[in-house]
């Protein structure tokens, strides 16, 4: 079962060093406009193809879209963790949640 995970222990993982995958599930133009460092642009319909590469996510990987209303990040968490990686989580506020803490992102 995916589990949640809020933005303060995300970005305490990020900044102790953790090894972990982040996962941006938005629209590719939204990420490139911006995105939580290291995370790796990752659509809903492109987990299948892509599967051998996900299945070498170092884990825990967490997660994110749009915002609370996105369903996205749960949708590619479900995934990602059906291809079975065990340690999955859904940021979720996601992306707006990180923006409004004032965590840095990159552009």
């Amino acid at each position: 079962m995916v589990k949640e995970i809020s933005g303060d222990i995300l970005k305490s993982w990020i900044d102790s060093k953790k090894s972990l995958t982040i996962i941006d599930a938005r629209d590719p133009e939204d990420y490139k406009k911006g995105h939580i460092a290291e995370a790796v642009s990752l659509l809903n319909m492109d987990v299948e193809k892509r599967s051998s590469e996900v299945k070498k996510f170092i884990q825990p990987v967490v997660v994110y879209s749009n915002d609370e209303n996105c369903p996205a990040s749960g949708y590619v968490a479900e995934k990602i963790e059906k291809l079975g990686l065990n340690e999955v989580y859904n940021y979720n506020p996601s992306y707006k949640d990180w923006i409004e803490k004032g965590y840095p992102v990159v552009k």
